[in-house]
């Protein structure tokens, strides 16, 4: 195989794994036996961090111009959505980000969460990985479980994007990307 079919499977089973680990991880009964009577607090976000991994969920912004979230795995790696809402009501979304266990990539999901599909109407939207090498894959969805067609977003290896183009239609529920790191020497 060539090393960018061999970076794409390995994204995909990455993205599986953490689809798989996401369900597993935040309903499983030992960990709801360890939460006290009174989690989730009323007023706080959901917000998870272990080695290697980091979730959140955040409030969209809705308003004209483009805004902008971002969050640092380790002092590597950042995920930032920039995108713009001009209207509507704000939903809670989530970051999922994640190293895999051997170091040799990095992902990041930014959906809405749960089985609903977000009824917000994007103008335009951009998923950026920074600090790393390669992008291996990048991808975009309409409703949870449906990719957006090739025609409404681009993926930018290079650049390290999964981006809206011209033709974008609005509905996003969910956006990932899958890159390798830098390896040591390659950082001098």
């Amino acid at each position: 195989k060539t090393q960018n079919s061999k970076m794409a499977s390995v994204g995909r089973s990455l993205f599986v794994f953490l689809c798989l680990l996401s369900s597993e991880v935040f309903v499983t009964p030992e960990i709801l036996g360890e939460l006290p009577d009174d989690w989730p607090p009323k007023d706080e976000k959901f917000k998870f961090e272990a080695d290697g991994l980091y979730s959140e969920d955040f409030d969209l912004e809705i308003g004209k111009g483009l805004k902008t979230f971002e969050r640092q795995l380790d002092d590597v790696f950042t995920c930032r959505l920039a995108y713009e809402i001009p209207k509507g009501e704000t939903e809670e979304w989530r970051v999922t980000m994640s190293q895999s266990p051997d170091k040799t990539a990095y992902s990041c999901i930014i959906e809405r969460p749960g089985p609903t599909s977000s009824e917000l109407n994007f103008k335009q939207f951009k998923l950026s990985m920074i600090g790393v090498k390669e992008m291996g894959y990048g991808e975009a969805y309409g409703d949870p479980s449906k990719a957006l067609p090739e025609e409404e977003y681009s993926v930018d290896k290079s650049k390290m994007e999964v981006f809206s183009v011209e033709g974008f239609k609005g509905h996003l529920s969910r956006v990932l990307a899958v890159a390798r790191p830098h390896r040591a020497h390659e950082e001098l």
